[in-house]
């Protein structure tokens, strides 16, 4: 989030469409939480200001990585989210390229600097053309975002989505199982924790249900389930009885997937991928990988 929301907060002509990106994102992460921690801390010299363009600059392309991911966005509602964050980075972008021209006028204002006419026709620019570039340019991106940020924001928002996203981690665990049933080529069994209406009962802040799902195939078995907040697939071959009523896992394989609900085909894509590779060649860095002896 490249904001300072407490100048924005104070802001009573904000558009409409910022809400959309206010209410899906209420708290900061870390990273926005080391930003606001370097603002907070003062920039005051050019290391300061170059190293936060830089920062800057960095997370922009980090951006277009995320959202080129297949998986980015579930619904039109997460891009209406994207799309109003990404209007307001281009106002904060449009207000930086103004701040910049007043800080060279300031570098002249010092006399450290000589601010010239601007060119005549014909002659090359220079740094009172440059200048007034910068102004035109930042005009025309605060042009661009008053003339099409509000419908392009409210068209998303209101775009009909039919991603069927669990509400917790249970109800995505069944969804998962109803979709390996009819994509895998072996015997899907969903293992119940418990009846769905004392699910309730057994959730926990880690977002674990106690269920999960068995895929059977010639070669083997694996389990799929999510414990200590990670999604991950264990493979019956490496299960090891301890004796004393307790079994261990020599290999997992975890789920490059976070979210509680994640998307539930998101999910299956990533477990038949995984049994996939497993299956093809063991000891395949795609497959499931070792862990230290002893852990679950």
């Amino acid at each position: 989030m490249f904001i300072n929301q407490a100048s924005e907060a104070g802001t009573p002509q904000a558009p409409g469409w910022h809400e959309v990106y206010r209410r899906a994102v209420r708290e900061p992460n870390d990273l926005v939480g080391e930003v606001r921690t370097a603002v907070e801390y003062g920039l005051h010299d050019p290391v300061g200001s170059v190293e936060m363009i830089g920062a800057a600059e960095e997370t922009t392309g980090a951006v277009v990585t995320a959202l080129s991911s297949p998986w980015s966005l579930y619904t039109p509602q997460d891009a209406a989210t994207a799309a109003a964050g990404l209007f307001i980075q281009l106002e904060h972008q449009a207000e930086a390229l103004q701040e910049l021209g007043r800080a060279v006028g300031r570098i002249a204002g010092r006399g450290e600097t000589v601010l010239p006419a601007p060119a005549a026709p014909g002659q090359p620019a220079n740094l009172a053309d440059a200048l007034a570039t910068l102004q035109r340019v930042s005009e025309q991106v605060h042009s661009l975002i008053a003339e099409n940020a509000s419908a392009t924001v409210s068209a998303l928002e209101a775009a009909p989505a039919s991603a069927a996203l669990g509400a917790d981690v249970h109800t995505t665990v069944a969804a998962v199982a109803v979709l390996l049933a009819e994509q895998h080529p072996g015997t899907v069994t969903l293992n119940r924790h418990a009846d769905d209406a004392a699910f309730e009962d057994i959730d926990d802040s880690d977002g674990w249900c106690g269920c999960s799902i068995t895929l059977h195939s010639a070669e083997d078995e694996y389990t799929f389930y999510r414990g200590d907040c990670e999604w991950s697939v264990l493979r019956e071959s490496d299960r090891r009885d301890l004796g004393d009523g307790h079994v261990v896992y020599d290999a997992r394989e975890t789920l490059p997937i976070l979210l509680q609900n994640a998307h539930p085909q998101q999910l299956t894509n990533s477990i038949l991928r995984i049994v996939a590779d497993d299956q093809q060649e063991p000891d395949f860095a795609g497959g499931l990988r070792s862990i230290p002896t002893g852990q679950p």
